[in-house]
């Protein structure tokens, strides 16, 4: 489908709670775990969503209801139709040695793809650890359990698993275990707390990074992040340790619609 656009029927919708669902769609896509489309509604307009699964038959997609254009997407039913194309840039890299993954909210659908694919070519350890504000907005508990050796939980209220964030477990498991590899996929915040604790157990990571994007192919600008002019459609949303540290703008700011800077 890469470069493509398509039109097809939403072939199915799982309503995760009352602000998440999951849309399976009923047709191939080649994609990798953290790659990304880019979604049409008709009248409303077009935006990026990450990948919760990909195959040669289907692939399916989490989203959130956040403003006017997932609001319209959450009126449509199944058998309305879409458009999409994609996928588009970077994916996790394979780690087939004990791999940690550390996951926030409504960003968790990735991890869920990567777990699968790590599981499928043999990884030796996987552990997940799964963060939202509380038992409701949590995602994937059972499939995560299901994926992983081990499987923890943290909630900001403390309504399931650990009381506090799943930053705050990572330094405890850590403290437990060795990994050869970490991914992380959350809010901006969540990965900017992450990142250093990575960094002070000298093991190699790789983020997941999220900025509004308008065309998806490193056209419009609006994703670039200073002072590299790294275009995360394309060189990311998929970043590693290295090129991570040479962006000013990680944790800090972002672009508006407009492309103005502004502080996160």
């Amino acid at each position: 489908m890469k470069n493509d656009r398509i039109t097809l029927p939403i072939a199915g919708i799982r309503e995760e709670n009352s602000t998440l669902r999951t849309y399976y769609f009923d047709s191939g896509l080649k994609a990798a775990p953290g790659q990304f489309i880019m979604l049409t509604v008709f009248g409303q307009g077009e935006k990026p969503f990450s990948l919760l699964d990909a195959g040669p038959t289907s692939f399916s997609l989490t989203v959130k209801r956040l403003g006017a254009f997932t609001q319209e997407l959450f009126t449509l039913k199944e058998g309305d139709l879409v458009s999409v194309r994609g996928p588009y840039g970077k994916s996790f890299s394979k780690s087939p040695g004990r791999v940690l993954m550390v996951g926030g909210g409504f960003a968790t659908p990735p991890l869920k793809f990567l777990a699968k694919k790590l599981r499928n070519s043999g990884v030796d350890y996987l552990v997940n650890i799964n963060g939202a504000r509380t038992a409701d907005d949590l995602l994937y508990v059972d499939d995560f359990q299901e994926l992983c050796d081990r499987s923890l939980i943290a909630t900001d209220d403390g309504s399931q698993g650990h009381k506090g964030t799943s930053v705050d477990i990572m330094r405890d498991v850590l403290t437990e275990d060795n990994f050869d590899k970490i991914y992380i996929s959350g809010p901006e915040r969540m990965v900017d707390a992450a990142v250093p604790v990575a960094r002070e157990n000298n093991i190699p990571f790789e983020v997941n990074l999220e900025r509004y994007m308008k065309c998806g192919v490193g056209i419009c600008g609006s994703c670039v992040m200073d002072p590299t002019g790294l275009i995360l459609c394309m060189e990311g949303p998929i970043l590693d340790g290295e090129t991570l540290s040479a962006v000013d703008d990680f944790g800090v700011a972002h672009r508006d619609k407009t492309g103005r800077r502004q502080r996160i």
